[in-house]
């Protein structure tokens, strides 16, 4: 017995359409097509499938037997097709985005959650790496879109910087630096001080305010990212001036926030690869990281009119 893939597909479009001139309407053939590929499978079965009653085709008990099967096949074709299809779709909608630890931590989790919310058929991922190993995937385009506070000069990037407000003191909930509104240089005198790491590029910045003032502060511990030094002036170990996304993600975690008399602008660089296979989802998620960064900054700006009010207040 011989049925090919083109009988099992015959048979399911008559049993469904109820006659032969609508399956062949339903498979884009000929009507003589589906009668005779309907009588080869018959024989090759051995018995018969349906019973001519004026211009519809009754099945038989078994033709309805053997559907039961047929059916439990185009439902799985029908399922794989589903799930190809939902393949394919994040397939040519996923954004890799590389970025350094402080985001991913930050900035980019309700960014995303607002996000993919909003775009189901974009998938992305996050790759929060330091910047040696992210340096190496950038040349090499492993990653769509780049998140980093340095300007990259990589061939095939396209680079915005996104003025995310002004550097900010951070200090443990009750220090005598937050009595102040307003800290200057000289405040700093002699404070416990938590540090960047030397390679960092704001830790040079700070560094040469401090030294221009005279100002000598006291080193207690030196980190190299954002969420160590929020956790040490959390536990009380000292102060730090910190970019002001990562200030206001710590707010919660007994931790103060004050304006400095001087100005360190903090930026934020958004690299994005122009080879990217997903253009308008890259340019669509970059508009809402820009947008992200901007409320961040009303935010802190609130929250420092806030204190200044309260300060006032007593």
């Amino acid at each position: 017995m011989t049925i090919s893939p083109r009988h099992i597909e015959i048979f399911h479009a008559v049993m469904l359409a109820g006659s032969v001139t609508q399956a062949a309407i339903t498979l884009r053939t000929s009507q003589p097509t589906v009668s005779r590929e309907l009588k080869e499978f018959e024989h090759s079965l051995g018995f018969q499938l349906f019973v001519r009653k004026g211009r519809s085709l009754v099945p038989t008990e078994a033709a309805i037997s053997l559907h039961r099967e047929v059916r439990r096949s185009f439902v799985g074709l029908e399922e794989i097709g589903r799930t190809a299809e939902a393949i394919r779709a994040n397939a040519s909608s996923h954004i890799k985005i590389v970025c350094m630890p402080a985001y991913s931590t930050t900035l980019l989790p309700p960014l995303c959650r607002d996000f993919v919310q909003d775009n189901e058929s974009i998938r992305l991922s996050i790759y929060a790496l330091g910047n040696t190993v992210l340096a190496t995937g950038i040349s090499a385009q492993h990653y769509d879109l780049c998140i980093v506070e340095a300007d990259l000069g990589f061939d095939g990037w396209v680079s915005t910087s996104v003025v995310a407000g002004e550097q900010v003191c951070i200090a443990p909930k009750g220090h005598p630096l937050t009595q102040k509104e307003v800290l200057a240089p000289a405040d700093f005198e002699g404070v416990d001080f938590i540090y960047f790491s030397a390679e960092d590029m704001y830790r040079r910045k700070l560094d040469n305010v401090f030294r221009e003032h005279g100002v000598t502060r006291r080193l207690r511990m030196e980190v190299s990212t954002a969420a160590s030094v929020c956790s040490l002036v959390s536990l009380g170990v000292g102060v730090s001036i910190i970019n002001p996304i990562s200030a206001m993600h710590c707010l919660n975690q007994g931790v103060e926030m004050r304006r400095l008399s001087f100005s360190i602008p903090y930026t934020v660089r958004l690299h994005k690869n122009q080879n990217t296979s997903s253009p308008h989802s890259l340019n669509a998620f970059a508009e809402s990281c820009t947008e992200a960064i901007a409320n961040i900054q009303r935010q802190v700006q609130e929250r420092l009119d806030g204190n200044t009010r309260t300060l006032y207040a007593i």
